[in-house]
């Protein structure tokens, strides 16, 4: 009967160490999981945080893209006098000088020039953007429509950023090949 007794008690026993080792084995499986759980959710946090900023970067890269794309495409800068030797209507010298030369190369005859150095209506002004100036030649010229044509070709090609606008053309009453044409160019320029 004692066997009996140590057979019950060893079963028991045995019946208690798997109950024990099971529990104890679920318990270290759970805390595992639920260790990996953790890492799986900061890994995920971790890399939402990377792909937002992939995104961010990618963002700014298409931004600094279209910006270039633009700038290729125009080829035209603001055109910077260094030094502090100029004042801003000096500045404009060279440019000045550049479209004169443009209308005599290409037989265009002035028949009067205006300079207006602070354009009411230029953004540029408006925004009070320091070093930078404005200069808006009104013209009154004179030539013919292949003259004009080779001039303001000739000043959509410069490297300088230039606006030429509000153009009025009107043939003159005595000779209708000759035209007479008053136009608008605004220069820019940045003093350093």
């Amino acid at each position: 009967m004692e066997k009996l007794i140590k057979d019950k008690i060893l079963y028991i026993m045995l019946i208690i160490a798997a109950v024990v080792g099971g529990l104890y084995g679920t318990w270290h499986f759970a805390s595992l999981a639920i260790e990996s759980h953790n890492e799986l959710v900061q890994k995920k946090a971790e890399l939402e945080t990377k792909q937002a900023k992939l995104a961010q970067i990618r963002r700014e890269k298409a931004a600094n893209k279209v910006e270039k794309k633009k700038e290729s495409e125009s080829g035209k800068v603001i055109y910077e006098v260094l030094g502090q030797q100029f004042s801003p209507e000096a500045s404009f010298g060279i440019m000045f000088e550049n479209v004169l030369s443009n209308m005599t190369n290409n037989g265009v005859r002035i028949r009067s020039i205006d300079y207006n150095y602070q354009p009411a209506d230029d953004k540029i002004l408006f925004a009070n953007v320091p070093g930078y100036n404005a200069c808006e030649l009104s013209f009154v010229a004179v030539g013919n429509y292949s003259q004009f044509q080779r001039f303001f070709k000739s000043i959509a090609k410069e490297n300088y950023l230039s606006s030429l606008y509000e153009i009025y053309i009107e043939p003159y009453d005595k000779d209708k090949t000759i035209l007479i044409v008053k136009f608008k160019i605004r220069l820019y320029t940045k003093t350093v």
